[in-house]
């Protein structure tokens, strides 16, 4: 009776099929981060537009006014506005990290004015931002759920910190926050609130710095005066007047979060 002989794989087969697997994994994880980055960026985008609903209804009950927000955020204020910003639910010592949702008294901050629009507080969350994340990755600082929301209120635009000059680079910066919409040359391009952090690494050392990375890859997402949300890409042209070592990062809000708001 003759024996059948069994084939197996030789060792530079099993290799080659390793190596093909390495080539392949190589080629699609890229395209999965990329398509997870892009979904992300459509929830982050969805939250914006309820906001932006929310802020339509607000604006029309208050007389057509942007609401009073208190400053850019609960963890971006500094210690001269402690005293205005302060909540009767929020009192002294309270732990940076706790999670503060947006029914906090007295209402201050642009999460807790729009509440009554659209109760929903994980809207206020873009899904590439976690509760638990300090601002800036600084653990002395406040988490973002500390801070209420992972968006920026553009409570103070500033054309001076404009890289390129501009006709209003010479202008004062404004506040916002109660300002008459009729009163904004082009709320079309007129930001209100926008993806926190708005930078794009550009190149060393700010590639290596963590709280430098964008929420999104490629841009970011804005809720503009008109209540109309759109995605923007970063150009990757190097802002020069931050403060960063060696001017590495472009700094979207430097450089637009007050169009719009001059003529």
């Amino acid at each position: 009776m003759r024996r059948q002989r069994q084939t197996a794989f030789t060792l530079i087969e099993l290799l080659v099929v390793i190596a093909i697997i390495a080539v392949i994994a190589a080629i699609l994880f890229p395209v999965f981060a990329s398509a997870r980055d892009k979904a992300r960026q459509a929830g982050c985008l969805s939250n914006l537009r309820q906001i932006g609903q929310a802020l339509h209804l607000y604006v029309q009950d208050w007389d057509e006014r942007l609401p009073i927000a208190c400053t850019w955020g609960r963890t971006v204020m500094g210690p001269d506005m402690v005293k205005a910003c302060a909540q009767e639910s929020v009192p002294p010592g309270t732990p940076h990290n706790t999670y503060l949702g947006p029914e906090q008294t007295p209402p201050r901050f642009i999460q807790e004015l729009l509440h009554p629009y659209v109760r929903n507080a994980e809207i206020w969350f873009c899904p590439s931002h976690w509760k638990e994340r300090h601002y800036e990755d600084d653990p002395t600082r406040g988490t973002y759920g500390y801070n209420g929301a992972s968006y920026v209120w553009n409570w103070e635009p500033d054309p001076t910190w404009s890289t390129d000059p501009n006709p209003f680079s010479n202008r004062k910066p404004i506040i916002i926050s109660g300002m008459a919409v009729a009163a904004i040359p082009k709320p079309a391009e007129a930001p209100t609130l926008f993806d926190d952090p708005p930078f794009n690494p550009v190149k060393e050392p700010c590639t290596s710095l963590g709280y430098l990375q964008p929420s999104h890859a490629k841009g970011l997402n804005v809720l503009y005066a008109d209540t109309h949300v759109k995605y923007n890409r970063f150009t990757g042209r190097v802002s020069t007047k931050d403060d960063t070592p060696g001017h590495c990062m472009e700094n979207w809000a430097a450089e637009h979060s007050w169009e719009g708001f001059y003529e």
